[in-house]
């Protein structure tokens, strides 16, 4: 499956969605055809008239084209917030600067998950659950998060919290050992040592 269709599996026929960052709404129309009204927003006007153009009529019933910089104003209680196919420091950012508060968030980035699961806390959100995605040879991260605060461990922070595909959360674990040894045979960093022993050592 790709990004949208794992991202689709895990908002319900209930829930209402709110696409940040929409990329001609392409979630949107994968929802609409699910019968699920949102609101696809970028900052750009260019992308909305795009994604307006690329939506039939029966699928527009469904579909709010919004061009914002961040968070629409909307009743935030209503919607489930979806950021992907951004970096985490943009999610933190879009979060940061909405001042409102969304019962579920849905965030797909694939790198400094450890900073995103953190810094969420200061918003007053934690992780409900994790998916590891592959497309096109990278992995991506999809993490749910609900309202509430936990104290994590640093295995937690590293690796992520109730991961629903191990296969593929092995996978790319065993790629990311790989990938900092090979660092760490040039210049030894002593806190991407404690990664790869954090990930040589994990009970899945």
């Amino acid at each position: 499956m790709t990004r949208l269709d794992v991202i689709s599996s895990y908002i319900k026929g209930d829930e209402k969605v709110l696409d940040v960052g929409c990329d001609k709404a392409h979630l949107s129309r994968i929802l609409a055809r699910r019968g699920i009204y949102s609101i696809a927003s970028d900052i750009h006007n260019h992308i909305i008239e795009e994604a307006k153009s690329l939506t039939n009529d029966k699928l527009k019933q469904y579909i709010i084209f919004n061009v914002c910089d961040g968070v629409p104003n909307i009743d935030e209680s209503e919607y489930t917030l979806v950021l992907a196919g951004m970096g985490t420091y943009t999610i933190l950012d879009i979060i940061s600067n909405s001042k409102k508060d969304f019962n579920k968030i849905i965030t797909i980035s694939n790198n400094n998950h450890d900073i995103l699961r953190n810094k969420m806390l200061k918003y007053g959100y934690v992780v409900s659950s994790e998916e590891v995605i592959k497309e096109k040879n990278k992995y991506y991260n999809l993490i749910i998060f609900i309202k509430g605060y936990k104290q994590y461990t640093k295995e937690e922070l590293i690796v992520g919290v109730n991961h629903k595909n191990i296969d593929l959360l092995k996978e790319k674990n065993n790629y990311l050992i790989k990938k900092y040894k090979d660092i760490l045979n040039n210049k030894y960093i002593e806190e991407l040592d404690d990664v790869v022993k954090i990930l040589e050592n994990y009970k899945y």
